[in-house]
């Protein structure tokens, strides 16, 4: 059963010198109990289709197509509604964990914000179980953690508390926008364990938004790449890990360090993202791509789905390995 189904998302922008497409009709389903992954480097749109599917965009963005959340369309509902469904069925732990809490105000009043309004229990109830949350998080001390104020705890302490704001509810979908970054590597790794314990524990379907494949490799089920506002391939993290079949895919993963082979050599992908502002003609990644041929130049190539579920965006049709970039 699918929790969430996007269709034809495409969100854009109004800017002083006229409009900017940051997604561009973009369809997945998120079913029940399953870990997403969205891949793709900074401004390829991961967290603002994200944004909009929860009503999250800014003044100047307008979304368009479809999003909906167990059968219920959330594009142009109200904000009323989509209240009742942001925080409490569908919960977002964003990517900086100190902005995203009040500095003025202690830990336990903005956890007990969250179920009084939601739940609408005591608030000292609502502390009870925000301490109980907090435990959940494996966060020591949480007796006296909760009587903090923000800046008074650690990176990863926030990071903690964040999502277990997110989870007070029991949220059936829980989305992660880069959850590790800004952590050391010890942090991080405990972070992952513990997103795939509580999914397990509160059979909570994860969306995680991210640039790292590292983040993706242990903890996800499925895996979708956008490159300039678009996906470009979709399929299970198996068979995007060990045989992509889009170039830009391919070169995510040979510019990833791996912990297995310390000695080889990074080989990152030449050039920049595209502006926004400024797309290429054709199949946006021609600029930086070594597969490229004449009618990636024209062309932009359409999203197929393959006979083995997997889904592609590239005319290029021979396997991928590294070419000799002196011929």
């Amino acid at each position: 059963m699918n929790l969430l189904e996007v269709k034809n998302l495409n969100v854009e922008f109004k800017i002083l010198s006229g409009r900017v497409k940051a997604v561009n009709d973009i369809s997945f389903n998120i079913a029940k109990g399953e870990t997403v992954a969205i891949v793709g480097e900074s401004g390829s749109g991961k967290s603002q289709t994200v944004l909009a599917s929860l009503g999250l965009l800014s003044e100047n963005g307008k979304a368009s197509g479809s999003v909906k959340f167990e059968g219920k369309e959330l594009l142009g509902l109200k904000t009323k509604e989509l209240n009742k469904i942001r925080g409490n069925q569908i919960s977002m732990v964003f990517q900086d964990p100190m902005t995203s809490l009040n500095p003025y105000i202690k830990i336990s009043e903005q956890m007990a914000e969250v179920l009084t309004l939601h739940k609408g229990i005591s608030k000292s109830k609502a502390i009870k179980q925000s301490i109980d949350m907090l435990d959940a998080v494996r966060l020591p001390d949480a007796k006296q953690v909760i009587t903090r104020y923000p800046h008074e705890l650690s990176g990863g302490m926030r990071q903690r508390i964040m999502i277990a704001i997110a989870l007070s509810c029991e949220p059936k979908i829980l989305i992660a926008d880069e959850p590790t970054t800004a952590l050391d590597v010890t942090v991080q790794a405990q972070m992952l364990e513990l997103f795939k314990g509580l999914t397990k524990d509160f059979d909570t379907s994860l969306v995680l938004i991210t640039h790292d494949l590292g983040v993706v490799a242990g903890i996800a089920d499925r895996m979708m790449v956008m490159y300039g506002g678009r996906m470009v391939e979709k399929g299970s993290v198996d068979d995007l890990f060990y045989s992509p079949k889009n170039p830009y895919t391919y070169g995510l993963l040979h510019s990833t360090p791996h912990v297995d082979e310390p000695e080889k050599r990074l080989e990152p992908i030449d050039g920049l993202p595209p502006s926004l502002e400024n797309l290429p003609n054709g199949c946006t990644f021609h600029p930086r791509c070594e597969f490229r041929f004449d009618r990636c130049f024209k062309e932009s190539p359409p999203l197929i789905k393959t006979s083995d579920g997997r889904s592609n965006a590239c005319f290029y049709d021979g396997i991928l390995s590294k070419k000799d970039k002196n011929k």
